[in-house]
């Protein structure tokens, strides 16, 4: 029997997490494990003598920045220091031991040697046939042949032929075999025997910078679980390609598709280089005279990042230990104009100028973006996973929307998203899919159609012209 009065309380009072930039910072000078701190002390201990120590103080003390928290947990992990590494030659080397052929070969007649399956070249006996292993071997003197676009040439040595790529490069599918034909398509086979191939793969040169990205492909197998990446690394190939690389972490639409996950990344770099020229999106570099000194980009970041997940302009900051570099305007010019950010000095003002990314956007823009799409998945993955049964119908297609309009409404809060001046609510529209409107394939394979939306980036104000009249009026 139940009772009449039932009462239950519940306690909604969890701590929640703060939401943070979730930032990896990648020493170059020793292999070490990935490992998050939110003590500056232990960092200093764990790195001593190390750049990340110094570059993770600049990030940490910030005490000026216009926000109300600081950076005070970051990753940190290290690599061996990356260097260029020499590739090597491919090497097809065909040994002789007792060779011979089923149908005897003919003085001063061209013949067709098969390679290990693949290449075709032409050989011709001398005023005698071949009669001992070395002859054999002398059949291919000054032999040339290209193949998978590698040329290769010869050189004999005794019983055997070496055949060297002219490049450092790998190649595969060949076998041990090696044939003789009396024609060039190799119809008619002269039985040789005693005739072997063996395939030494050569490699490619590896620079520095692609033994970076490697490395940092590696920690990925191991933990993808981080943002935003800064190095203590500033040669100007480093920088370019994690540039490159950062912009390459965002999946397309397709590769969506087809399983891959979301694991997008954003990379704070440095140069000294004052021609410095950003190409790619998903990355910001900002100059400095003093790299090692000064470390920009984790000032930077220290400066602005605490403010995340809220919009804020990157541009008009005063990060704590930078000095504006000594350029001169033209200098000024091309940085700019290479979408490279710096930190500068106008009518006496300093500021970091002009928080953009190499691909023109700004950095706020590309967070912002980021932040929503982090949102918005997290929030449907909350839905589908606490409801017992969303129904394929115009109600649950719905319930599904709301967690759209629940990461549009936080972005809106967070100033990503422009606000209607009349009534305050962000501007941007969601276009919920009828159950109509669902094919049958969808249906039966229980795939909602897609919900489309569009919103308005708030942006910033990033510049200023003001013009007035000022006039004096004289009494008599």
């Amino acid at each position: 029997m139940s009772k009449d009065i039932q009462v239950y309380t519940a306690i909604d009072a969890k701590i929640k997490p703060a939401e943070r930039l979730d930032i990896l910072v990648l020493s170059t000078e020793g292999k070490a494990e990935m490992k998050t701190y939110n003590d500056l002390e232990l960092i200093k201990q764990a790195f001593d003598g190390k750049k990340i120590a110094k570059q993770i103080d600049r990030l940490f003390n910030q005490d000026h920045t216009l926000a109300d928290t600081l950076i005070r947990k970051v990753r940190t992990a290290g690599i061996d220091n990356p260097q260029n590494e020499g590739g090597k030659p491919s090497v097809l080397t065909v040994t002789f031991s007792e060779a011979n052929t089923a149908t005897p070969l003919e003085p001063s007649t061209t013949y067709y040697a098969k390679l290990g399956g693949k290449p075709v070249v032409s050989v011709t006996t001398g005023e005698a046939a071949p009669t001992d292993d070395t002859c054999f071997a002398g059949l291919f003197e000054d032999v040339a042949f290209t193949e998978d676009y590698v040329e290769f040439t010869a050189e004999i040595n005794g019983s055997s032929v070496a055949f060297t790529s002219t490049t450092r490069t790998p190649v595969s599918g060949y076998d041990e075999t090696v044939g003789l034909y009396a024609d060039e398509d190799c119809m008619v086979s002269l039985g040789l025997t005693g005739a072997q191939l063996s395939v030494e793969s050569g490699r490619e040169d590896v620079t520095k910078a692609q033994n970076l990205i490697a490395a940092l492909e590696a920690l990925r197998d191991i933990d993808d679980d981080f943002y935003i990446v800064l190095t203590d690394v500033i040669d100007e190939d480093c920088v370019e390609a994690l540039c490159a690389w950062a912009e390459s972490t965002e999946p397309t639409e397709a590769a969506l598709g087809a399983g891959v996950e979301d694991h997008r990344k954003f990379y704070f770099g440095q140069t000294d280089n004052k021609n410095y020229k950003n190409t790619h999106g998903r990355s910001a570099v900002i100059y400095t005279d003093k790299p090692l000194e000064e470390w920009a980009d984790a000032a930077w970041l220290g400066c602005v990042g605490p403010f995340w997940p809220q919009s804020v302009t990157w541009k008009w900051k005063i990060p704590d230990g930078l000095t504006p570099p000594d350029l001169r305007d033209s200098e000024r010019d091309i940085l700019e104009e290479n979408l490279v950010n710096f930190f500068t000095v106008e009518y006496k003002h300093e500021y970091v100028k002009n928080g953009i990314c190499g691909d023109g956007n700004f950095i706020d823009n590309v967070l912002g973006a980021d932040y929503i799409t982090y949102q918005m998945r997290e929030n449907l993955y909350a839905i589908f996973m606490e409801n017992p049964k969303i129904g394929y119908t115009d109600a649950g297609f719905a319930i599904v929307a709301s967690g759209v309009y629940a990461a549009l409404n936080r972005a809106t809060a967070l100033s990503i998203i422009a606000k209607d001046p009349e009534n305050n609510s962000g501007i941007y529209t969601v276009t919920i899919p009828k159950r109509a409107e669902a094919t049958d394939e969808q249906a039966r394979n229980r795939i909602m159609p897609n919900i489309e939306w569009e919103a308005q980036l708030e942006g910033a104000i990033h510049s200023v012209k003001v013009r007035g009249v000022l006039r004096v009026t004289l009494n008599r």
